[in-house]
Parts: C-alpha cells; structure tokens; sequence
C-alpha cells in the first residue's frame, strides 16, 4: 500500500508542478555546454536518439499558461502572465511540426506560427519561430531530444547585441509539456530565462453537451414590422469584425437531426473541413465547406455581408446539392454570442429560421440552427457544429 501511495504522490507532484511551477524564475535542469567551431559558429551534435517522431507528442491542441519576463538583461523580476490557445499538426509528410497560436496582446488579436523541421541527414531539428506582431521571422534554433528533454540554441541579436538563444522543450511529461526559452550574452556561460509556458492538452467536447449548453441560451424575441417582416436592430457594439475570429482552416464535428418539426430525436454525426477567409477588403467574410456524401463529393459556402448603414450582418448558404442560395438570416454580435434570424419556407409550411454563432471561445466557436413554425413563440434545434482550428 505503501507504494502506491508514493506512486500517486508522485503523480501528483509532476502535474502540481506542470501546473504552477510557472512561478519559478529558474529552471532547475542545467543547460549543455555550448560549443563554437574555429570561426565562431555553434556547433550541435544530435543526440543517439534524435528523431523525426520526436515532436509527435504535440498534435492535437492546448492551453497554454504563460509567465514572460517583461524587460529583459536588466536584472529585472517583474513577470507578466497570459494565456494562448495553440494547434500543433504534422506537416511534410512527417519530417515536420507546425503549430498555430492565438491570443490577445496588448487588447489586440495575435498570432504565432512555430516550423519544426527535421534534417534527415544531420538528425537535428530546426526550429522557426515567427508572430504577428514582429516584423520578421527569428533565426532558427537547432537541437535535438535526449532522454525526453529537448535543448536549441541559436544565434541572435537583442536591441544590438549578439545573444545565444535556447529553448528548452522539456516533454517527460506528454500531458503537460513545458517548454522555456533564456538568453546569454557571453556565448553560454550565463543565462536569464525569461519565458516559460506549460500546456494542457484540450479535449474535444461531446457534442450531446455542446447541444444542451447551447439550448440553455435563450433566444432573443422576434418582432415584426406592420407587414409581418422582421425587424432587426443592430447591437451596439456590431462591427465588420465580428466573423474575424473565422479566418483560417477548420474541421467542425456536426450533430444534425434527420428529420425536421417532426417531433423527431434522432441525429446524425460527421465532419467536415471548412476554410474562411475575408474578402471585399473586410467587409466580408466567406468559408468554403468540402466534405463527401453518399459518396459524392460537396461543397458549401457561406458568404457574410456587413452593411456599414444598418450595422447588421446577412449570412447566405449555398450548398452544391441544391444549387439554390438559401434566403438570408441577418442579425449582430452581443457579448461574443450572434443571432441571425430570416423567413423560408420548409415543406410547403412558412418558417422563422436562426442561425447562433458562440463565439465566446474564439478557438472552438459553436455555430447552431433552429426552426420555428409558430412565428417564434417556439422553436426546434436541428444543427450544432463545433469548430476546432486546424490552420
């Protein structure tokens, strides 16, 4: 009993620090020599070991806790904490790693791309590191894994001048990797660190609970003008920014219902992958669907027009199987959450149809559909789809 105990101890103190030990401002692993041939440059030895497997670990996406030095070579000791969510996903047919980050810097929207790339001949990893707000891509870090830890060092220049640059990849734990970044200004013999992050790996979320956190938004009233058309007013904060978060290449994970305002319960699962993108310089927004039914291919698009005068967004549909754009749904942002309501008609009957799009988490957004046959007193869930960034 006695050693189980101390093997859960154990467990717990490995994931307590994963967790909190951003608070540390040293690294308790030493950091290798650094070595320099006759004319100055590093030279680094892959490590027995080395492999193009060796970031496989990452794939999938995370939470990322943060704890940055603000000001750097100044002896200072005033850390900043954040959070990012990032994506990592194999790339050139294996021998690479790309992963995408997002966040918000100084109130603005980020975002930070790293290229892993493993040299089959040298057996080393180059590392490139590059980010919305820099004006260029950094010099690459190379190195290797050895016993589940991974050290690159690369050379560089801060505010003039020439640094050694490390990062440090420490992957023991796979649930929890950490990765941490110093600098020298004497080729390696001293070292400040001044970054760390600790990921933790985001599962996907039944989409049973997607559809009931969802129905427990309530949606807005419909109102109608004296001709029974809609009346929609934009929110106050309605922007032609607000499908921003869009952009880039997802795979959505769908919930259906089979059968409509027919008192039915049984649904449907599948994928698809969409691209989004902005166009008619921002004041559109536009995704390309692509997916296989019945064993032929599909294709679907929504294209997103905001009017600069009403303030309000129309959404259009068009799918390759009908070959008709659905009538549009129009409506505004309030507090990250989107209504869009517009008039059809489904199997002969008139209909008030919505579109939501939660966009509180910007990362893994909920797109949502209902019908309503009484005007809106009552309404019928019949799509969910969450989306889960890949680019």
């Amino acid at each position: 009993m006695k050693y189980l105990f101390a093997i859960i101890l154990i467990t717990a103190l490995m994931h307590a620090y994963a967790q909190e030990n951003l608070s540390v401002t040293g690294d308790p692993l030493p950091i290798p020599t650094v070595n320099f041939d006759a004319a100055g440059a590093l030279t680094i030895k892959p490590s027995a070991t080395s492999s193009a497997r060796d970031f496989d670990f990452l794939t999938g996406t995370w939470k990322l806790k943060h704890r940055k030095l603000k000001s750097r070579f100044t002896q200072s000791n005033d850390w900043e904490e954040f959070e990012t969510v990032v994506t990592a996903f194999p790339i050139l047919t294996g021998i690479g790693n790309m992963d995408i980050g997002h966040g918000t810097v100084d109130g603005k929207p980020w975002e930070g791309r790293t290229i892993r790339v493993f040299d089959s001949k040298t057996r080393l990893w180059r590392l490139h590191w590059m980010a919305s707000n820099a004006v260029a891509m950094a010099p690459p870090v190379t190195g290797s894994f050895e016993n589940g830890v991974g050290h690159f060092f690369g050379k560089d220049v801060y505010r003039g001048r020439e640094i050694i640059v490390v990062y440090r990849w420490d992957a023991r734990d796979k649930e929890h990797p950490r990765w941490s970044q110093a600098f020298s200004a004497d080729n390696g013999r001293t070292w400040e660190w001044n970054w760390y992050n600790v990921k933790e790996r985001m599962t996907d979320v039944p989409l049973k609970t997607v559809a009931q956190n969802n129905n427990a938004i309530p949606i807005p009233g419909v109102r109608f003008d004296s001709k029974g058309d809609l009346l929609i007013t934009a929110a106050p904060a309605s922007s032609a920014k607000d499908f921003d978060f869009l952009v880039g290449k997802w795979k959505l994970k769908h919930r259906k219902l089979m059968s409509r305002l027919s008192n039915s319960s049984e649904w449907e699962e599948f994928e698809t992958i969409v691209e989004d993108f902005n166009f008619l310089e921002g004041a559109g927004n536009m995704d390309v669907c692509h997916a296989t039914f019945d064993g032929a291919a599909w294709e679907g698009r929504t294209i997103r027009l905001f009017n600069p005068q009403t303030r309000l967004w129309s959404l259009h549909w068009v799918a390759s199987n009908v070959g008709v754009m659905d009538p549009p749904v129009i409506g505004s942002f309030e507090n990250g959450i989107g209504h869009f309501f517009g008039k059809d008609t489904f199997n002969g009957k008139p209909i008030i149809f919505m579109f939501r799009w939660d966009a509180r988490d910007k990362e893994r957004p909920v797109w949502s559909q209902a019908f309503s046959a009484d005007n809106g007193k009552t309404w019928e869930w019949n799509w969910y789809n969450v989306s889960y960034r890949i680019e």
